[in-house]
């Protein structure tokens, strides 16, 4: 695996499953035309064909590729060159690109929005699961027994779902868990060097102390820890020391991990409350409407009303 610096200067939009169907040629599936309000939706496909450049977008979808054949990811700010077979697993918070690089562009993908994923599945994994954790990264390179493995599994997902099954979302869902624990079973064994010195244990408690502030569940209870000294301060550490083990493992630093989590935050609130701006602004700890807008605005490109009302 190769990493570089990716110099992409501007800020990526966000790309919806229906345009997603619509920029590949596809036709858009029932259940999302003829459906009010936000209904589930999964759907498994072979990757026969792959575009040169798929755009840089963030997706308001999760996928997860089997990917046989050789290019370029390209997200954040840096390119994995993937030369071998390999599990790709992206997430909404994720921008990224696919750069072709070889003719053959073969495998598997399936794309799933967040009303279709069950509660048990997530519980859990929100913290080792690369499809969950935008700190960890999304591409695992596979073993032959592994690759064997999980291409089965794309084949059972794709019998499932033609089936006239009454439960086969049920079953869809076991074999995704198969699938994101094959994920969760190489990235462990690859963190697992950098875990031995007792100092690195640091990731996995700051990661557990972020996200134990989450969900907010009132504007009566705002964030209390949401700086990197504040962590730092909790972790009885000096901030510089926090900064360094974050950046080592994660790639991003401690301000970033922070700040992706509470603009993630940030859209649950104003798509599922009915709290004013201001009010989801103070509870995720700024003091001034104005400095909500300004930092939700630099994340996404749009102003917490704007992304509010949004179809």
């Amino acid at each position: 695996m190769k990493y570089s610096i990716d110099p992409r200067p501007f800020m990526p939009t966000v790309e919806t499953i229906d345009q997603f169907y619509k920029r590949t040629n596809q036709i858009i599936p029932a259940e999302l035309l003829n459906f009010s309000g936000n209904p589930g939706h999964f759907n498994v496909k072979e990757r026969s064909y792959c575009s040169k450049v798929s755009p840089y977008n963030r997706r308001d979808h999760y996928k997860i590729f089997l990917n046989i054949g050789q290019g370029r990811l390209h997200m954040a700010n840096e390119v994995i060159e993937i030369d071998r077979p390999a599990l790709i697993l992206s997430n909404p918070m994720l921008p990224y690109s696919w750069e072709s690089t070889s003719e053959e562009q073969k495998g598997y993908y399936c794309l799933f929005n967040d009303a279709f994923i069950s509660p048990d599945l997530k519980k859990g994994l929100e913290r080792i699961c690369p499809l969950f954790n935008p700190a960890i990264s999304p591409c695992c390179f596979l073993t032959e027994d592994a690759h064997q493995r999980v291409n089965g599994y794309f084949l059972q997902l794709i019998d499932e779902l033609k089936s006239d099954y009454e439960y086969k979302f049920d079953v869809i869902r076991s074999i995704l868990k198969l699938i994101i624990h094959e994920g969760i079973k190489i990235q462990s064994a690859s963190l697992a060097p950098a875990l031995t010195d007792s100092s690195d244990r640091i990731t996995p408690r700051f990661l557990d102390l972020l996200e134990r502030q989450f969900p907010v569940d009132s504007p009566a209870n705002p964030l209390k820890v949401r700086s990197a000294s504040d962590f730092a301060d909790q972790l009885n550490i000096h901030v510089n020391h926090l900064n360094y083990v974050i950046k080592s493992h994660t790639g991003k630093t401690t301000t970033q991990m922070i700040s992706n989590r509470i603009i993630a935050e940030a859209k649950t609130l104003l798509k599922q409350t009915d709290w004013d701006v201001a009010e989801i602004g103070y509870c995720l700890g700024f003091d001034y409407p104005a400095h909500f807008n300004n930092y939700f605005k630099k994340n996404t490109g749009l102003t917490p009303a704007a992304f509010k009302h949004q179809s």
